[in-house]
């Protein structure tokens, strides 16, 4: 009897080593050295700033004064209307205070530098013909439909007002549900900005999709993601709580066998994809506890056992449009 626990141990010891070998081996590849890379120094013109010290008594002139810094925001031209928009928005009590609540949290550029800094030293290093338009730092009034950060040749656009931590409940008050605002902190913004980079530079639409492709499609994402900020942790890289990542986690195993055991893997209807990729609280398919996009979560860990497994980069992965191959060769097995 003690001979067969002895060998139980041993094998769950290996299993446990192995498991731990691969997780530290995609971190081992991610934290690369780029310290030396540029840029060296981030300028972050800050339009938030600029706007709102403009003496409202003569606000055209003062809009015509920073226009030139800061055109590829304002634009070369500004129509009168645009300019009673602007003028309306400063003055807007609420729009005030968040930008009050801004310059609590951000008080100079430096922390948002530093931040954007790194994220731009990594895309250097994995792709090194590519150089960052400059950046701008902006309050939208927590404008939802063009999100945290754009990107566009000119400018990238960082929105402040989505990493306030819902202080003076900002986020309730302009009805963003709580799941979300979670998110809204200032961790976020290295998550938010690789995301906008990956979809501004580097993704690859592949259309006929089913939940295998999903997955590791989004697992795609998230793994750039890390490789532009290694130092993430999966709760912020996933936009979980803590305590619903640590039953993702926990129950990995139960995920899998769910996805796999109810045919899901290859389906592409949408009680599939609602279940597995829908944001929401939770996802009750699986329990009150569960956090919602599981896909997500098990399309990032099949990505990171693939790059753990094989000798790849970051470009070729990417480029990858062989999902069944990726899932063979990621030699993934959850825990039970």
């Amino acid at each position: 009897m003690t001979k067969w626990v002895n060998r139980i141990v041993v094998l769950v010891l290996l299993v446990l080593f192995v498991s731990c070998s691969k997780t530290a081996g995609y971190k081992k590849n991610l934290n690369v050295d780029c310290r030396n890379l540029e840029p060296q120094k981030v300028d972050v013109f800050e339009y938030n700033k600029a706007l709102f010290a403009i003496d409202t008594a003569d606000f055209e002139a003062g809009i015509r004064a920073i226009q030139p810094q800061f055109q590829a925001l304002l634009g070369d031209t500004l129509e009168s209307y645009e300019m009673v928009y602007l003028k309306e928005f400063v003055t807007d009590t609420f729009i005030m205070r968040i930008n009050e609540l801004v310059e609590e949290s951000f008080p100079d550029s430096d922390a948002v530098s530093d931040k954007v800094k790194g994220v731009y030293q990594h895309f250097k290093y994995y792709y090194p013909e590519m150089t960052m338009p400059p950046t701008f730092t902006y309050v939208s009034g927590i404008n939802f439909d063009n999100g945290p950060v754009m990107i566009s040749p000119e400018a990238v656009m960082i929105s402040l007002d989505f990493y306030l931590s819902n202080k003076d409940l900002v986020y309730d008050k302009v009805g963003m549900p709580r799941y979300v605002s979670r998110r809204c902190q200032p961790a976020s913004l290295t998550k938010d900005l690789a995301e906008a980079m990956y979809y501004s530079y580097v993704f690859m639409d592949v259309k006929a999709k089913n939940v295998l492709k999903e997955m590791i499609d989004r697992g795609k994402k998230y793994y750039f993601i890390e490789a532009m900020d290694p130092t993430l942790n999966d709760s912020v890289l996933l936009g979980y709580s803590s305590q619903q990542m640590e039953w993702a986690q926990d129950n990995e195993g139960q995920i899998w066998a769910t996805i796999v055991g109810n045919n899901m893997l290859y389906a592409n209807g949408f009680e599939q994809y609602r279940v597995l990729f829908n944001d929401g609280p939770f996802t009750a398919a699986f329990s009150d506890s569960a956090p919602a996009r599981l896909g997500d979560f098990v399309g990032l860990q099949i990505v990171r056992s693939f790059m753990s497994s094989n000798d790849e980069s970051l470009q070729s992965l990417l480029q990858m449009t062989d999902y069944q191959d990726i899932l063979q060769r990621s030699q993934y097995k959850p825990r039970k």
